[in-house]
């Protein structure tokens, strides 16, 4: 079998294709990616695997037609991910995150791909009380973000596609991630506090927020995840891929099992993301998932890759 990974240098990518490189059923990765954000390092010491890297956008259809030669697994990972800095671009955010999937998925069908696994993000759920699941009604969900909207925008459209075409995609709406990986990028929470922790800064925390809950996701989990959905998935489907809906104070109390001077400002502002929403993930338990990713081995972890810096 032969891989297409979008964005394939990015916190997940670079996990991805070296986990995906020990399938005896997988014969070529290959990795799409424009490099905006500078992450070559992905790149670096790969598993003896035959790879391919094609640097290129996904708005760009001549590139999207040559990375799909011969490829038979599609996972779309290139976006636009940080919700705080699309609030004053959306113009951009729509045509990277829903235009260039648009693009993807089309050159994927014509390409004749045998499956397509898209990557959404709970953040389309927004500001939503209670618990909430892929069979929450539309009213239900309030993106918060351009980020949000696009991704909601798009689940839509890979939706409408697989019921009218049939083309075998699936969504996974998955948690915000934490966990490490050569491409890791710290704007997500728990990553960014553990980086705060580490070098003695304090943690900006939204009052409110301590006490609630919010989804997260862990990189191993995540890995698992599309491995398992590949073979289960049911096409047009969306799945929650959640290991865990922590509360503030929770991730900051395991923080300071490793940073016991940490210090939190307490903020009156409502923080972009800190806004709560508990999610459902017994869809994907309900196929035989199951979740093993711990938030303590994670942040400890994360907070080691600082260890030599002692920071006053």
């Amino acid at each position: 079998m032969n891989v297409l990974i979008t964005g394939g240098l990015g916190h997940i990518g670079a996990k991805l294709i070296r986990e995906y490189s020990q399938r005896s059923d997988i014969e070529l990765i290959r990795i799409l990616d424009n490099i905006s954000t500078q992450r070559y390092c992905s790149l670096f010491n790969l598993p003896e695997k035959k790879y391919e890297f094609v640097e290129g956008d996904i708005n760009d259809i001549e590139t999207l037609r040559k990375a799909m030669k011969e490829i038979d697994l599609v996972i779309h990972l290139a976006a636009i991910t940080d919700a705080s800095s699309t609030i004053n671009n959306p113009e951009v955010t729509h045509k990277v995150n829903y235009e260039g999937t648009w693009n993807v998925i089309n050159a994927a069908m014509h390409a004749n791909v045998k499956k397509f696994m898209y990557s959404s993000t709970t953040s389309v759920y927004g500001e939503a009380e209670g618990i909430v699941d892929e069979d929450s009604p539309e009213e239900m969900y309030k993106p918060a973000s351009p980020y949000a909207e696009s991704k909601r925008k798009a689940e839509k459209l890979i939706q409408n596609i697989t019921l009218e075409t049939g083309f075998p995609a699936v969504i996974l709406r998955k948690g915000t991630i934490f966990g490490t990986s050569i491409g890791m990028r710290f704007h997500t929470s728990i990553n960014k506090f553990c980086y705060l922790a580490a070098m003695n800064k304090p943690l900006t925390v939204w009052d409110s927020a301590l006490d609630s809950k919010r989804p997260y996701l862990g990189l191993n989990d995540c890995v698992r995840a599309y491995e398992f959905l590949e073979k289960y998935g049911k096409p047009g489907e969306i799945y929650n891929v959640v290991t865990g809906n922590f509360e503030m104070r929770e991730i900051i109390n395991t923080i300071k099992q490793f940073s016991p001077d940490l210090k939190i400002t307490i903020t009156k502002s409502p923080i972009l993301n800190q806004k709560p929403y508990h999610v459902s993930n017994q869809k994907i338990i309900g196929l035989g998932f199951e979740f093993y990713d711990s938030l303590l081995d994670n942040v400890r972890e994360t907070i080691n890759l600082f260890k030599s810096i002692k920071n006053i």
